[in-house]
């Protein structure tokens, strides 16, 4: 969800678009303010791939083992979809606090006004808004990472029945 300040309200978008935001980094940070936030974004995208990755598989298995699925686009559709839920489920979280760490206004020394980490953003996300809150966005993710997984899974049975 949009970053709220420490009232509550939520906070001014601060750029207005792409090129907005990458002139106004490097101006206001330096060349390396563009990679501020490489953190939180690869912790998302490990738990994501791993949440991916393993869930496919065992699902797969689990579905070829039962009388309704053989081999084939049908399983792989619906095995890629509860891999998708799954990995949503899984990586929520780390979207919900890795959008609030990096969207966060700064202090002059480029620390962060609201968390210190992403540690800090989690516990005090859950502890002020509940648990769910780490959901915030749920739904939008769902209908993201659903069709990109059935596509990605779709073309890796292709590519293993075509070269092994």
């Amino acid at each position: 969800g949009q970053l709220k300040g420490k009232d509550g309200k939520f906070l001014p978008k601060k750029y207005n678009g792409m090129a907005h935001a990458f002139v106004s980094i490097i101006r206001e940070e330096g060349v390396l303010g563009l990679w501020n936030g490489v953190g939180p974004t690869v912790g998302r995208a490990a738990v994501l791939a791993a949440a991916e990755l393993s869930t496919y598989d065992e699902v797969k298995g689990q579905l070829l083992q039962s009388p309704y699925f053989e081999e084939g686009l049908l399983c792989t559709v619906c095995t890629a979809t509860v891999s998708g839920l799954l990995s949503t489920i899984a990586s929520s979280p780390f979207d919900v606090v890795k959008s609030r760490v990096m969207g966060q206004p700064l202090n002059a020394d480029g620390s962060g006004q609201l968390y210190r980490g992403m540690i800090d953003c989690f516990v005090k996300s859950a502890k002020n808004e509940g648990v769910l809150s780490l959901y915030n966005g749920f739904v939008p993710n769902f209908s993201r990472v659903v069709p990109r997984v059935v596509i990605v899974f779709i073309v890796m049975e292709n590519l293993k029945a075509a070269f092994g």
